[in-house]
């Protein structure tokens, strides 16, 4: 198919067309379009949920491959899943089979090729914690591959796929545990709840725009930014400091570039109110960089990715 609209593929209902989009049930439709795009010189992208993505409103210049592979396979406490299965599919699936381990997923909206790709998580779990190993299809080799956790190079949100996006990821087996049904069914529900009062669920967004800032980020000296500011020291347990806070600290929250807004309830979260463009959320991400840089000294960075752009 030509110039299909890609908004409507993502959360944030927002993006031009792609000049072509395959559908893809079958990893023989992944390499048909990627070789597709090879023959035409074109660019091409694999799209999952659409869940962390910001599309340009030119649209994609290239071939959009969407995923639409939904198998899952378990033996024992190993659950294979393609990469266009849904995390909150893959989390019910193990539970059900009373495995345990990935109950966080559940708070994850995208897809396992996605979630692979970013080392996503949440409730202090990620990806790298389960994954046993990950199936590609190397595009410039033209080869499937079986790559151990090392080497996917998992890192706080990121990984070697968003590196080498020849790498395009088919499945991923999980290493999970035996669990009670009952108690996963329970800690499920706690996380729910904990996301509806602290996140924009519901909202068309992105989800995190930004990634938080790690107390190991390279060049972070940690001991002056707690003397200037004492009040990152109730993050001195977690991994790093919230961007949200820093975004809510800014007083940023609510602030609008035309029907872009800064979520009055999560500062990480720029919703759409409807109409808005790519053009203002990438506006309203700057004006949230610039003042977060002024006020703390402190360069966020995107979690969120770009396409078309």
């Amino acid at each position: 198919m030509s110039e299909v609209a890609l908004a409507p593929y993502t959360y944030y209902k927002i993006g031009g067309p792609a000049r072509f989009f395959v559908e893809a049930e079958e990893t023989k439709h992944i390499k048909q379009g990627i070789e597709f795009a090879s023959g035409k010189g074109l660019p091409f992208i694999v799209l999952g949920a659409g869940s962390n993505i910001l599309v340009s409103d030119a649209g994609f210049p290239g071939v959009v491959i969407r995923l639409r592979s939904k198998q899952i396979d378990i033996a024992g406490d190993r659950v294979l899943a393609d990469a266009g299965v849904s995390m909150a599919q893959l989390v019910s699936k193990a539970i059900a089979s009373g495995l345990s381990g990935i109950e966080w997923g559940v708070g994850i909206p995208g897809t396992v090729g996605g979630s692979v790709r970013g080392n996503a998580g949440c409730f202090g779990g990620e990806i790298k914690d389960v994954i046993a190993n990950v199936r590609v299809y190397n595009a410039v080799a033209r080869e499937e591959q079986a790559m151990s956790p090392r080497e996917c190079s998992f890192g706080y949100r990121d990984s070697v796929f968003k590196r080498k996006p020849e790498l395009i990821i088919l499945s991923a087996e999980f290493q999970l545990t035996e669990g009670d049904r009952g108690v996963s069914q329970e800690r499920i529900r706690e996380y729910a709840a904990r996301r509806s009062v602290t996140q924009a669920i519901g909202s068309q967004s992105a989800g995190c725009i930004f990634k938080n800032i790690s107390w190991d980020r390279p060049g972070l000296d940690v001991q002056k930014l707690l003397r200037r500011f004492p009040e990152f020291g109730q993050f001195a347990k977690l991994p790093g400091i919230p961007a949200a806070y820093c975004i809510d600290a800014a007083g940023l929250k609510g602030k609008q570039v035309g029907r872009a807004q800064i979520s009055r309830l999560h500062a990480n979260y720029f919703v759409n109110l409807g109409g808005a463009s790519a053009e203002e959320v990438v506006m309203l991400v700057g004006v949230a960089k610039d003042n977060v840089r002024r006020k703390f000294g402190l360069q966020l960075e995107e979690e969120i990715q770009y396409v078309g752009f």
